[in-house]
């Protein structure tokens, strides 16, 4: 029974991502926006705990739709993508067809079972990825292809703002059943594989713009994807993301406890 529901959970993230592959445009993607734009702090961070990635073999788990894999080919590292949704990773060749990078691989896999070498990779990169598959195995398969020294960086949702949970509960066509936003529990699982981890949270007054986007501009969760808006619209909500940003950085600094309603985490492991 267990192995059925796992391929059928397999099967409903594929089905899912399939569908959003094919809903997508190429235009609508822009990798700069995405990591260095203003409303994007918490992959501004994933860059960052990366740092000079040039010449470097880096794994990307979950590719999805190719910003992360295609941003890292273009700094010159040595990308390899893998997705379980082959229409995901059809999109990504295509987008890095459109920012002219040729340094990607592409595997159709599950982030669970690796099919690498052992110690084969300088770094792990994923965004958005560990709250769709079972961590612990997932990360033992990261310690595993590592190389020594190597490190892993996730940027990840968290499980306890109750903003967000109202968001999730609305936007029921977009997601699947077993999706699990990470929990503090689920932090001290990576580290007892990865004794070295730090994780830094973002985004917590900052969802105040998503209630805009639900009264004040009558979007449906279901229909427009409120975390891509964000980003693929950053100019035009700029001003009052760097107000709340502000806020977020103070409160978050004088009330620590906080952290964990964030809707963002960004942990690095190594």
């Amino acid at each position: 029974m267990r192995g059925l529901k796992k391929k059928q959970n397999y099967q409903s993230e594929e089905q899912l991502h399939n569908q959003w592959a094919q809903s997508v445009s190429l235009d609508e993607i822009n990798i700069i926006t995405q990591f260095q734009g203003v409303t994007s702090p918490e992959y501004k961070e994933v860059i960052k705990m990366i740092g000079n990635v040039k010449g470097k073999r880096i794994l990307n788990l979950g590719c999805g739709l190719g910003e992360e894999a295609v941003y890292l080919a273009k700094l010159e590292a040595k990308v390899t993508a893998i997705d379980i949704s082959n229409k995901m990773l059809s999109f990504t060749k295509r987008l890095a067809l459109k920012y002219n990078v040729d340094n990607i691989s592409y595997h159709r896999m599950s982030a669970e079972e690796l099919i690498f070498d052992d110690a084969l990779f300088d770094l792990v990169v994923g965004c958005n990825i560990l709250h769709h598959v079972n961590i612990v195995k997932t990360i033992n398969e990261v310690k595993r292809v590592l190389k020594k020294n190597g490190a892993a960086v996730f940027c990840e949702p968290l499980t306890y703002n109750p903003l967000i949970n109202i968001y999730r509960a609305i936007a029921d066509k977009v997601r699947t059943d077993h999706e699990h936003p990470l929990t503090y529990g689920d932090l001290e699982r990576i580290r007892t594989i990865f004794p070295k981890m730090i994780h830094k949270e973002f985004q917590l007054f900052t969802l105040l713009i998503f209630v805009w986007f639900f009264i004040g501009e009558r979007l449906h969760p279901n229909k427009v994807r409120y975390w891509k808006k964000i980003v693929t619209e950053a100019e035009k909500y700029k001003v009052p993301f760097k107000i709340l940003h502000s806020f977020d950085k103070f409160i978050l600094k004088v009330l620590p406890f906080l952290k964990r309603y964030c809707w963002i985490t960004v942990i690095k492991v190594q």
